[in-house]
């Protein structure tokens, strides 16, 4: 898909299979990506180009493949969805007013309404890349939506359970900004379940860091330490650590 005005193009069903790096004496001897390998063909790099990995719980997929190690894992969550419109149809004893209107969290659910949908989340599950529910705690998801809102009964015994990964970072941060063992490599990723909350700040900063702004530049004009997030001793160069995790991820 392209945008003329935007100048983007988007390539769906794509999958990085292989990442090559070149290394030059223009810039200090340090690696630079020139091509990425994928499904439908390489994608050549040019010198001035810059590379933003944000793949979410992937992100440390691709790094790997470039022998870098992130600590990023897969945290599954769950959520099923349950139409307001069906529930006041169905029950003409109910009203709009006994039905969620607005995000109520608390230390188990987080149930939001958008439009005619009730969404219900919870749990946070290490369980490798499997997106099926695991069966306990499925169970419990259910059992904790039902004891919150009884009205919605027979549609949360119904509803379908939908389980996605949130790319946790191992010290609750995001890692944004430049990889050091990478001339023209940034990452953009987690932190968990939080992530759709600093999607907004984030992509600014990374857009400040790649069009060529300093910390320091960013910090005066946003009033924040950008390098509090920053992924250098956090993304490392382990060529054969990464090898082991590609072999067991299969990739």
């Amino acid at each position: 898909v392209e945008d003329d005005e935007l100048d983007v193009t988007i390539e769906h069903n794509t999958c990085v299979k292989a990442v090559t790096t070149t290394t030059s004496t223009n810039n200090g001897g340090k690696s630079q990506i020139s091509q990425i390998h994928t499904n439908r063909g390489v994608i050549e790099v040019p010198k001035d180009v810059k590379v933003v990995v944000a793949a979410g719980s992937w992100t440390s997929h691709i790094l790997a493949l470039m022998g870098l190690y992130a600590p990023v894992y897969p945290l599954k969550g769950y959520s099923m969805t349950v139409s307001a419109k069906e529930v006041l149809e169905s029950n003409p004893q109910l009203k709009e007013a006994d039905l969620p209107s607005r995000i109520v969290a608390d230390k188990y659910l987080y149930t939001s309404r958008l439009g005619d949908d009730i969404r219900i989340t919870s749990i946070g599950e290490f369980s490798g890349w499997d997106t099926s529910p695991t069966p306990d705690a499925d169970e419990e998801f259910r059992r904790e939506s039902l004891s919150r809102m009884p009205q919605l009964a027979p549609f949360i015994h119904k509803a379908p359970t939908l389980c996605g990964h949130r790319p946790y970072v191992s010290d609750g941060l995001l890692l944004l900004g430049k990889i050091p063992a990478i001339e023209n490599l940034f990452v953009s990723v987690g932190p968990g379940s939080n992530g759709w909350k600093l999607a907004m700040g984030s992509g600014d900063i990374i857009n400040r860091l790649v069009d060529g702004q300093s910390k320091e530049q960013i910090k005066e004009e946003c009033g924040f330490d950008v390098g509090a997030l920053d992924p250098a001793g956090r993304v490392v160069s382990a060529p054969i650590f990464s090898k082991i995790c590609r072999a067991r991820w299969d990739i």
